[in-house]
């Protein structure tokens, strides 16, 4: 059983650190297929956490195939290794950082770009803007297969940022942030289905044109102004996106809010 001054430090969060050292118990058959985890509360004091990062660490694995739970029977190892599918939970800004410093990145290159039709269109951005571009491969921190391609692109003035990211967990936002002078008030993502474009699928070791996930992110900061924009294309069975919606505290409940309010006419 795993003692928690023995699990490797990690730069990600606390839960995916415990869902790390799990794994690995699970693969060296510590604990067999078929056979329970430790209760929840043997966990906690096990790795000195609270429950919350059990159950999410305990999520984690679930969603990957390795375990499962059922109530009133316990927590059951299904697998001892599982396809390596990389798990993003984001629903804040906070989130997203986390996510980035669990990850690593490998720069392949560097340069400044016109953008061309194409990529105009993908980054919603005029035709022949200048971007200073790195291409990228993002890799778990602790796993030696890629999980997705990534093309950064920033404004030319920041080109100072490749020295920062060659192999580290460094935040591009936090690094856009200090060079601009901005804050990164807004992320607009979006997501879709793509056949990973053969140029693509070599580097991460897949089929050209077999099934992936490309993610558009724009960072913006105030009046809107694009501070960094990354594409991102992942093969559909390494990486899963996960995203939470919650209420708002004192939100209305119903399919519809109260009416506006009329407000005085100005005198």
């Amino acid at each position: 059983m795993t003692d928690p001054r023995h699990v490797p430090p990690s730069a990600g969060p606390r839960y995916q650190q415990v869902a790390d050292a799990l794994a690995r118990d699970i693969a060296r058959g510590l604990y067999e297929v078929g056979s329970l985890l430790p209760t929840e509360a043997q966990l906690c004091t096990l790795f000195n956490v609270s429950r919350h990062t059990v159950r999410e660490a305990t999520r984690r694995l679930v969603d990957v195939g390795l375990i499962s739970r059922q109530a009133g029977v316990g927590t059951r190892v299904k697998a001892r290794t599982t396809a390596a599918r990389y798990t993003a939970s984001l629903g804040s800004l906070s989130e997203l950082v986390e996510y980035i410093h669990s990850t690593r990145l490998t720069l392949l290159s560097a340069g400044s770009v016109a953008a061309d039709a194409r990529l105009a269109e993908t980054l919603h951005c005029r035709r022949g803007q200048r971007w200073f571009q790195l291409r990228t491969l993002r890799y778990p921190v602790d796993r030696s297969e890629p999980i997705a391609y990534t093309e950064i692109h920033v404004p030319p003035q920041f080109r100072d940022i490749e020295q920062d990211i060659d192999g580290g967990t460094v935040s591009i936002l936090r690094q856009i942030e200090l060079r601009s002078g901005e804050r990164v008030v807004e992320v607009l993502q979006e997501i879709g289905a793509c056949a990973i474009p053969a140029p693509q699928a070599r580097l991460l070791g897949v089929a050209p044109r077999s099934p992936g996930l490309q993610v558009l992110r724009t960072y913006r900061g105030a009046g809107e102004r694009t501070l960094c924009a990354s594409l991102i294309v992942s093969p559909a069975h390494r990486f899963t996106l996960s995203t939470r919606w919650r209420l708002e505290q004192g939100a209305p409940i119903g399919p519809h809010a109260p009416a506006d309010r009329a407000s005085p006419a100005p005198a």
